[in-house]
């Protein structure tokens, strides 16, 4: 997993670097710009204030091998207008001590009880645990919480984190969460909703008319590794993102959810995934990434039916919590 920037289905978490910090130092708005989102009204988060921003700062100058290891910024690719947002900031507090590290986190207001807080820090105890250094993640909760603060403790034990016992901090709890806890978890890719296993032959419903020589003749192609698919994927969406900027009528917005829906079916794919469930997902991510369905991606309307496809491969494997709602 990168350590500059992880993906959960609905954020991006990007680390910050010595720019970034330097950046919103100076000034909050353009730090937005750098990470091209919107800042919302309520930004800063609780905690996010000149003195950790120069703090973090400095462990940053120790060099590249603390990358990943302090902040990131949670950025929510669709917030308002359909525009990506940030909407905190999470992190680690450094590389490991003695095998644990401490994890933080704080959400503006208007984006807490989403279920993100807890979305963000499952993909970063993932990435610590990733460490074979690493042998337990902390996380501290304020001992007498003001209401509304008890949701911390709430998105810990969702996240199998337990109470670690007496707290070096006096005004604080001490959670833990375990190598062997998360490791008994099972693969982190298993640990998305499974994949429904149709017959076979049981057809695709939902896929358009117009679509479905083309989506048949994709599912014919060899199987290509999850690699070379996701890179497919995400050079095509480059390739929308760039033409929109000259075209406002490239939906890249769309581009987007439809790579959501692709990657988070190609998330689910585990050993035992059938050969034809394989194709299948191949074959809705194929037909988004070429040129052969006959429509220019490009053009108004363009991605309709590469959506149509992802949705309905999505609905057929059981996975409509994926589904696009963009159409």
């Amino acid at each position: 997993m990168s350590a500059r920037r992880l993906s959960t289905p609905r954020l991006d978490l990007v680390t910050a670097t010595a720019q970034h910090v330097l950046v919103a130092l100076e000034d909050a708005q353009k730090l937005g710009r750098l990470l091209g989102a919107e800042l919302p009204p309520s930004w800063p988060p609780p905690r996010h204030d000149e003195a950790s921003l120069r703090a973090t700062l400095a462990q940053l100058h120790r060099g590249p091998a603390h990358i990943g290891w302090w902040t990131r910024y949670a950025v929510l690719r669709r917030g308002p207008d359909d525009r990506p947002v940030v909407i905190g900031v999470v992190g680690l507090q450094g590389r490991p001590q003695d095998g644990a590290v401490e994890l933080t986190a704080s959400l503006v207001p208007d984006y807490r009880g989403r279920g993100l807080a807890t979305e963000a820090l499952r993909a970063l105890v993932d990435w610590a645990f990733d460490d074979e250094e690493v042998a337990t993640v902390h996380a501290f909760t304020p001992a007498e919480p003001l209401v509304g603060e008890r949701a911390a403790a709430r998105v810990l034990e969702k996240l199998g984190f337990v109470d670690a016992g007496p707290s070096p901090r006096a005004d604080a709890l001490r959670w833990a969460k375990t190598r062997a806890a998360w490791a008994a978890e099972g693969p982190v890719a298993r640990r998305v909703p499974k994949l429904a296993s149709p017959a076979a032959d049981a057809p695709v419903a939902g896929i358009p008319g117009v679509a479905r020589a083309i989506f048949d003749k994709l599912y014919a192609e060899p199987l290509l590794d999850d690699a070379t698919m996701r890179a497919q994927i995400r050079g095509h969406v480059a390739r929308i993102e760039a033409a929109a900027k000259d075209n406002p009528y490239v939906d890249d917005i769309l581009a987007r959810d439809i790579a959501r829906v692709c990657e988070g079916l190609l998330d689910a794919v585990v050993d035992s995934t059938p050969q034809w469930v394989r194709r299948q997902i191949q074959a809705a991510s194929r037909y988004f990434v070429t040129e052969e369905d006959g429509d220019s991606d490009l053009e108004i309307g363009g991605l309709d039916e590469d959506a149509a496809v992802a949705n309905a491969v999505a609905r057929h494997l059981g996975r409509g919590d994926l589904v696009s709602d963009l159409l």
